[in-house]
């Protein structure tokens, strides 16, 4: 602070200057508007400050959902990927126990057959369910497995029978791939007419008309036959009770053509409730 009248430095709280003896008087009212506009100057340039923090927060929020929006996409993209492959994968696996049963030379002994196929062959299976719903001599399984109604059961396997003179004349396909899902296999409408399927077209024409996998292949040598068993289920208007049905189609194996077409349904109630 400063004498008014003689320009000396004095201190904040002299009464009288030292130089001049002048009296000091302070000016509250100015020095308090004086401080009242500097705090106001202070609040503008902080408000004027802000505003454009305000539109930065907008364009960010914008700039973060069309990121968000970029990683939905993605994401999604890797899922449907994710999917494809294991489909891909799950069918390649379903259809090599049935490429593998293409190539059996039925007539032949085992050690020709495994020579053929480049596939081993052992007479005992490493599942127990196998040997109770199949008879063979010799059976190659996939090396992975699954569980159907509760049992693992390999994900296929391909069973063979031999005659007398100890060559092969029958080969079964179990591709439990077909039932993994549910034993009662896939869901339809309604019971599937028998007339669905031409006499004399080939399998994978009569295949695409039924929309269904098989569940089981059986080849016989004696005449040159094979029966593909496609399972099924659906709910009956009337009785409102699930019917499972096994679809068979009877394929001349030189002609590739179907020869016979039948279905049975499957006594699963029998089973279920019966007490024997």
């Amino acid at each position: 602070m400063k004498c008014p009248e003689c320009g000396v430095e004095l201190d904040s709280n002299a009464v009288f200057c030292i130089a001049c003896g002048a009296e000091i008087i302070i000016n509250e009212t100015a020095d308090k508007s004086e401080a009242a506009d500097e705090n106001a100057e202070k609040k503008k340039g902080l408000f004027q400050k802000k505003a454009p923090k305000k539109e930065a927060t907008a364009a960010d929020k914008k700039k973060k959902l069309k990121l968000i929006g970029i990683i939905a996409i993605a994401v999604i993209v890797v899922i449907v990927i994710i999917v494809i492959a294991v489909n891909i994968a799950a069918a390649i696996k379903a259809n090599e126990g049935r490429k593998l049963l293409e190539k059996i030379p039925l007539g032949r002994d085992i050690e020709i057959i495994e020579a053929d196929t480049e596939y081993d062959f052992d007479d005992t299976s490493d599942y127990g369910a196998v040997g109770h719903i199949c008879d063979f001599d010799y059976i190659c399984e996939s090396e992975g497995n699954v569980v159907v109604g509760g049992i693992t059961v390999p994900e296929w396997a391909v069973a063979l029978e031999k005659s007398g003179d100890g060559t092969v004349n029958k080969a079964v396909l179990l591709n439990f791939n077909a039932i993994e899902h549910n034993w009662m296999g896939e869901k339809t409408a309604l019971a599937i007419d028998l007339s669905v399927i031409e006499f004399g077209t080939s399998i994978k024409k009569a295949e695409r008309s039924l929309g269904l996998k098989p569940y089981t292949i059986i080849k016989e040598s004696k005449d040159n036959t094979s029966v593909y068993v496609y399972r099924y289920h659906y709910v009956d208007d009337e009785t409102e009770n699930t019917i499972v049905k096994n679809f068979y189609i009877t394929v001349d194996d030189a002609a590739d053509e179907v020869v016979y077409v039948s279905d049975s349904q499957v006594d699963y109630m029998k089973l279920i409730l019966g007490t024997e």
